[in-house]
């Protein structure tokens, strides 16, 4: 007689874990982690003017970061108009506090009327908003820093990137200068190894492609070099392009003149297309 057909054996329901609950999003806000205060506000489906204000503020870290001003200034803008809403979050006031807009308008104001101050003493203190500001003090640094850079002071300059990176550790540019002093010192490898930590902050810097591709060709490796510089020359223009547009919007949004002179071209197409139906256009 054959053996009774004996049940497959099943391994072990293992329990299923319990996902980590999110953090608290008034203590991400408090630490200053933007971008996983905004990342926290959206998957908890915070109020809208919750989410739109970390989006601001976390669009302003960026542009000041990359040192485009102008885009930090509407990001600030922005940030106002979603803090001046009428949503009754307990979020926005501890938002307030941790980046008082009043107090941001003022740092960035002194960082764009001190970059070109060629005296150190003077740039310090003109920069004293900004440098109080968590949200601006790396980038205040990071111009002292340019300043010593400049002057042939590479030991002070190197402490002051330094000092930035400890302020924003995401601070990309800052970062870029230190390989720049080891690029002058003639540690091209420890250069390489910096500028590939830009571009891996940001993949569209084209300042650390460049700079890497420099890196790479004063050890040699000729062919990665020039595909390197390539690839920042490319995304050199891109940005280039993306910065000569926003400046025209900004004109255009700035301007009565260019907005009177908006509706003016609109009535015109109007007009135009209006003839066309008439026949009285060919």
């Amino acid at each position: 007689m054959s053996d009774p057909v004996r049940s497959a054996s099943k391994p072990p329901v293992q329990p299923t874990a319990d996902p980590a609950p999110l953090p608290d999003l008034n203590e991400v806000i408090r630490a200053g982690e933007w971008r996983r205060a905004l990342a926290v506000s959206r998957i908890k489906q915070s109020e809208a003017e919750v989410q739109e204000a970390l989006e601001a503020v976390f669009r302003f870290q960026e542009t000041v970061r990359a040192r485009r001003y102008p885009s930090a200034r509407r990001a600030l803008a922005d940030y106002r108009e979603a803090l001046a809403g009428k949503a009754d979050a307990a979020e926005l006031s501890v938002l307030r506090r941790a980046a008082d807009p009043d107090a941001l308008g003022a740092a960035l104001d002194a960082l764009n009327a001190h970059l070109k101050e060629p005296d150190p003493e003077v740039l310090a203190a003109g920069l004293a908003p900004a440098l109080a500001q968590p949200l601006t003090r790396a980038e205040a640094l990071n111009i002292q820093g340019v300043l010593l850079a400049l002057q042939e002071e590479s030991a002070g300059a190197r402490t002051l990137f330094e000092e930035a990176l400890e302020a924003d550790a995401g601070h990309y540019r800052a970062l870029t200068n230190l390989g720049n002093l080891d690029i002058e010192s003639g540690d091209h490898a420890g250069a390489e190894v910096k500028y590939r930590e830009v571009i891996r902050l940001n993949p569209d810097y084209d300042g650390g492609w460049h700079n890497l591709g420099v890196a790479l060709r004063r050890q040699g490796k000729m062919a990665e070099a020039v595909r390197s510089i390539r690839r920042g020359q490319r995304l050199g223009m891109k940005r280039s392009k993306e910065d000569t547009d926003a400046e025209v919007k900004a004109q255009f949004a700035g301007n009565p003149l260019f907005k009177g002179l908006r509706w003016v071209l609109i009535a015109v197409v109007i007009l135009v297309l209006f003839l066309a139906l008439r026949g009285a256009v060919t």
